[in-house]
């Protein structure tokens, strides 16, 4: 892709934000949800005293964090994608001279990298359950995986942008399905791997609890991988290619 038509990309976009406050606002939710939980966990804490220890389910909690924020970046590229397509931008890239498979390389990394960089500091902020900085960069790049992922499905299975908010409720409830896993021990826990999001969580919570996470870490990238392919095979074939 062209340096000018990443441009042209980005601009186009910006615009779309820019008159749309809503999506502004899910834009700038993983921050603040991040400076949510540190507040409301001081708070239940402070309440709690020294009748109940919270500490233990802080990677529980950022687990949680660890799927919304990027699914937050994911949903905002979603709607997006619908505003392109009820405009008629999907239909006219067919004759533009930029192919159709950098425009999805282009929206698969996009909210990849940004679900990243906001997961990232996001975590940080939250400031509970802290991992080394290469940990946190590995899982995070992992979990945002979700984000093109709910992108492309969001995309391909609403017919429009009022129908988009209830498929982003079933799709947010499937994203943190994963978390009921946390009280379930191994093996059974591992049936949780069939949903993409389980495994970025499964390598927090071992770094949390200092062990080896890399595995998880692996068969997250790989099944979130296929899962971003799949969905953007989907994608191409229903509005893409319509």
């Amino acid at each position: 892709m062209t340096p000018a038509a990443l441009r042209t990309l980005i601009a186009a976009d910006a615009r779309v934000l820019w008159r749309d406050p809503l999506l502004v606002w899910m834009t700038a939710m993983p921050i603040g949800m991040a400076a949510l939980i540190r507040s409301v966990v001081g708070v239940v804490e402070n309440m709690l005293g020294s009748s109940f220890d919270l500490s233990p389910y802080y990677p529980l909690i950022m687990g949680g964090y660890l799927m919304t924020a990027p699914g937050l970046i994911g949903f905002v590229v979603g709607f997006l994608l619908l505003d392109e397509r009820d405009t008629g931008t999907l239909r006219a890239l067919r004759v533009t001279p930029l192919p159709t498979t950098q425009y999805m390389a282009y929206r698969i990394a996009v909210p990849l990298i940004a679900g990243t960089l906001a997961t990232m500091i996001g975590y940080r902020f939250a400031g509970l359950s802290p991992i080394p900085t290469a940990a946190l960069a590995a899982i995070a790049a992992v979990a945002s995986l979700s984000a093109p992922l709910l992108a492309l499905v969001l995309a391909a299975a609403s017919p429009n942008k009022v129908a988009g908010f209830a498929v982003v409720k079933v799709l947010n409830a499937v994203n943190l399905l994963p978390i009921a896993a946390f009280f379930v021990p191994p093996p059974m826990q591992y049936m949780a791997g069939v949903l993409p999001t389980y495994w970025p969580m499964r390598a927090l919570w071992s770094v949390a609890m200092g062990a080896p996470y890399w595995p998880f870490l692996a068969m997250g990238g790989a099944v979130g991988a296929v899962a971003v392919l799949l969905a953007a095979r989907v994608f191409h074939r229903r509005l893409m290619a319509s």
